[in-house]
């Protein structure tokens, strides 16, 4: 991996998730793609740009980005015949196949921002 901005993220989920509504994608995807990246600035303390983004934030910003999106496609009523992520794939079967990829990647971004670890602030209170 190297350095991406918000186009490669988007790339890469039209990579992973099979028929992504031509409603969504575009500069919605890329809103989508956006958004995720500034919960993970507010999540981790860290600066995240919408270009340049380093490899070590790549993972997580790819799973939060593929939950969100999912979701999204759910919203609309949209659902895909197949999911798959490296060795993960998930096909229709009795289950909406968007609930359980979305929970997959929740479920992987969660883990992959917590890897990354938070910020922490100490404040004292006058008194």
């Amino acid at each position: 991996m190297s350095t991406w901005n918000l186009g490669s993220v988007a790339t890469q989920l039209h990579s992973l998730i099979e028929g992504i509504p031509t409603a969504i994608s575009g500069a919605i995807l890329l809103d989508i793609v956006d958004r995720a990246r500034l919960y993970m600035e507010s999540y981790t303390g860290q600066a995240i740009g919408s270009v340049g983004i380093a490899e070590r934030f790549q993972p997580a910003l790819i799973d939060l980005s593929a939950a969100n999106l999912l979701a999204t496609m759910e919203l609309i009523g949209a659902d895909v015949s197949s999911v798959s992520l490296g060795e993960f794939s998930e096909s229709k079967g009795t289950q909406s196949n968007l609930s359980v990829a979305r929970q997959f990647f929740e479920q992987r971004a969660t883990e992959e921002l917590n890897s990354l670890g938070r910020q922490l602030r100490w404040s004292k209170a006058n008194g």
